[in-house]
């Protein structure tokens, strides 16, 4: 299943989002990442 089979996708945090559609068996890991991935997808986005 992806994202855009998920209700309410877009207002979800993003680790919740991410975890709806991996089902890790470690939800939380996610979030450690998320400011980073953030700053990567803004700097290169215009680019």
């Amino acid at each position: 299943k992806g994202l855009k089979q998920v209700d309410g996708w877009q207002d979800m945090p993003l680790t919740e989002a991410a975890q709806t559609v991996q089902v890790s068996a470690y939800p939380d890991a996610y979030a450690q990442w998320e400011q980073q991935a953030t700053d990567i997808v803004a700097h290169n986005w215009n680019s």
